[in-house]
C-alpha cells in the first residue's frame, strides 16, 4: 500500500521531534547525575567536620596528669562543684591554673588525679563543672571555635543526669560552656550543668557516681 506523501512527512517530522525530545531528556538527565555526584563529593569532602571523642572517664578512673592531658593533646583537667549562689558565666570565666580552683571558697568536691574520693556538704546546692582544654584541631584558620567543643555528663546516685553542655544555646541541655582562656595553643572551657531549679545536691551519707565524654568537632 502506498503511503500518502503528506502523511509520510508528518510521521517523519514526528519521529525527528521524538528524537530531539529524547536527546533533551538525555542531556538533562546527565546534568542531574553530574550535579548529584558533585553534591555527594562535597558531602564526603575532608573539610566537613565531624564529632570525635577526645576523652572518656568516670569517678573510678582518671587521666594521668592533673591539668595536663599531655603535650599538645586536648583533654580533661578537673571536675568540681560550684556553689549554686554563683553565676557560672562570670565566675567560670576566670582562668585559674594548676589546682587553683580547689582553693576557692565557692568550690567543693574538687576531683583530680590526687584523690578519687571527695566529700561534699550534704544538701548544699551546686553546679557540676568539668574543666577541659582543646588544641588547634578546633580552630578555623587562626581562631579557636568554642562551639566545636562539648561535654556529655552522666550522673547516678542521689542525682540522675544525662546532659550535654556546650557554648551557645543550651535551652534544652541545662548547662553551658564558659571560655576561661583562649591562647595560641589551647582554648580552655569550663562546662557546667544546671538543674534550672534549686541546684544539684547530695543527701546525708549519699553518693554520686559520674562519667564524662569530651568531644571536639574537626
Amino acid at each position: 500500500m502506498k503511503m500518502n506523501k503528506k502523511r509520510k512527512e508528518i510521521i517523519q517530522a514526528g519521529m525527528i521531534g521524538g528524537v530531539l525530545t529524547a536527546l533533551v531528556f538525555a542531556v538533562v538527565g546527565y546534568n542531574a547525575i553530574v550535579d548529584n555526584e558533585d553534591l555527594l563529593a562535597g558531602l564526603n569532602d575532608k573539610d566537613v567536620e565531624t564529632w570525635h571523642t577526645i576523652a572518656e572517664l568516670n569517678s573510678y578512673n582518671f587521666l594521668l596528669g592533673e591539668n595536663d592531658p599531655g603535650g599538645v593533646a586536648s583533654g580533661w583537667i578537673s571536675t568540681f562543684c560550684l556553689d549554686y549562689a554563683e553565676t557560672p558565666s562570670t565566675c567560670l570565666a576566670s582562668n585559674d591554673t594548676g589546682a587553683g580552683y580547689s582553693g576557692w571558697g565557692n568550690v567543693s568536691g574538687y576531683v583530680d588525679t590526687d584523690d578519687t574520693d571527695t566529700d561534699l556538704k550534704s544538701d548544699d546546692p551546686f553546679y557540676f563543672v568539668v574543666r577541659c582544654r582543646f588544641n588547634d584541631t578546633v580552630k578555623d584558620g587562626s581562631d579557636f571555635m568554642g562551639n566545636r567543643c562539648k561535654c556529655v555528663l552522666t550522673v547516678s546516685g542521689d542525682e540522675t543526669i544525662t546532659a550535654v553542655a556546650h557554648i551557645g544555646d543550651n535551652t534544652n541541655n541545662s548547662g553551658g560552656g564558659v571560655v576561661s582562656q583562649n591562647g595560641s595553643d589551647f582554648i580552655y572551657i569550663n562546662f557546667y550543668w544546671d538543674d534550672n531549679d534549686d541546684g544539684y545536691r547530695i543527701t546525708d551519707d549519699g553518693s554520686l557516681d559520674w562519667s564524662i565524654v569530651i568531644k571536639a568537632k574537626y
